[in-house]
């Protein structure tokens, strides 16, 4: 009885159990296109055929005819709609067997996490949602597609289901690379986690998770705003109403749009430049900045990242500046440190400063510049 509610919650009418036959068949057509769309991740087809084969397998008439597939957790089965091609799985089915394959259960056989998400801290729900969609379309070879949202302008795989969120997730692939994420999404290790927190910080890992999650829910109610207010049979000043509500979901999904990519861009670039020794790496680090631009989101207003690059521009010509003065950069305290075991004051020099600013200019010549501010 609690499986039949759980069903006719979840839409799903006229239930029909798929054959064995019909399962191993679908089993192997997303081992194989899991193989060949990531080779480097070593793989085993045989292993994802016998794992994917144990899922249950039905064909449901679905309320939401748009829906190609659903999986149920109550009962770790999987929906396919009844007009759907069981030949030509299409990319939302793969997403939905995907998620079959994520689930990480405790010894008692509760779920506690599934792929990036992780359920005793309800962090990560969005961002599993988007690297599960974003592997599903790297099975189809999906190329990317320029594709405009809520007055914002991005390149996707995915430009039908969380095209902004996979389109953000590409950006944090430009500084942990992709298996990271890869078999993290399919095997629910922290792999990737480790990788984009090396590259920026912990603290800027879990905000981008919260962040994801809070654009998910904020598209979810702007659809359901959307909804309604083409359904709606209202009086004009109710349809005004709706409206007003609809734009200012537009403009609370563009904010967190732009301070998610923000902070990817600034935390991750700013902790590369401190690491850099080299003229060489700065080059190196000079044509990643420019070639991040690809991967930009772009509104009408969209400034940040070209005063950013201003800003960091300093950083770059500062170490340059180093390097073929000293061959290296320099790791001195500045006159305005707090490492410095006694600080200014009265803009007058004590005479432990005075000592330490006579040794630095007895060394190398010239009092250090200042930082610059990022």
């Amino acid at each position: 009885m609690g499986i039949t509610f759980l069903l006719r919650k979840e839409g799903l009418e006229n239930i029909k159990k798929l054959d064995t036959m019909q399962i191993n068949k679908i089993a192997s057509y997303i081992s194989e296109k899991l193989c060949n769309a990531f080779p480097d991740l070593h793989l085993s087809q045989s292993d994802l055929f016998i794992q994917i084969s144990r899922l249950n397998m039905y064909t449901a008439k679905m309320q939401d005819n748009c829906t190609s597939a659903k999986y149920v957790y109550g009962n770790n089965s999987i929906f396919f709609n009844e007009n759907l091609d069981l030949d030509k799985m299409d990319i939302p089915a793969i997403h939905e067997c995907i998620h079959y394959m994520q689930e990480t259960k405790d010894q008692k056989g509760k779920l506690v996490k599934l792929g990036l998400y992780d359920l005793n801290t309800q962090i990560g729900l969005a961002l599993n949602e988007a690297a599960t969609q974003l592997v599903a379309s790297r099975t189809q070879s999906s190329q990317k597609e320029n594709v405009t949202y809520y007055g914002l302008s991005l390149s996707t795989e995915s430009p039908e289901y969380y095209p902004i969120e996979c389109a953000l997730i590409n950006q944090m692939l430009f500084f942990t690379g992709k298996e990271a994420l890869y078999f993290s999404t399919l095997y629910g290790t922290s792999t990737f986690e480790k990788a984009f927190t090396e590259a920026s910080s912990s603290e800027v890992y879990n905000d981008i998770a919260l962040s994801f999650d809070k654009l998910l829910n904020l598209e979810t109610d702007l659809a359901i705003l959307s909804q309604k207010f083409e359904t709606e049979d209202s009086s004009e000043l109710k349809l005004k109403s709706l409206r007003m509500q609809i734009e200012i979901q537009k403009k609370q999904i563009i904010n967190i749009v732009e301070k998610t990519q923000n902070k990817i861009l600034s935390s991750c670039f700013k902790k590369k430049l401190s690491h850099l020794c080299t003229l060489e790496e700065i080059k190196q680090f000079e044509q990643e900045l420019e070639e991040y631009k690809k991967l930009l989101i772009i509104s009408d207003n969209y400034t940040f990242y070209n005063k950013f690059c201003t800003k960091i521009l300093i950083g770059i010509n500062e170490k340059k500046g180093q390097i073929i003065k000293y061959g290296k950069v320099l790791n001195i305290p500045q006159p305005n440190s707090e490492n410095l075991p006694i600080l200014l004051t009265n803009n007058k020099l004590s005479k432990v400063q005075k000592i330490f600013r006579s040794l630095k200019e007895f060394i190398f010549g010239t009092q250090i510049a200042k930082k610059s501010d990022f």
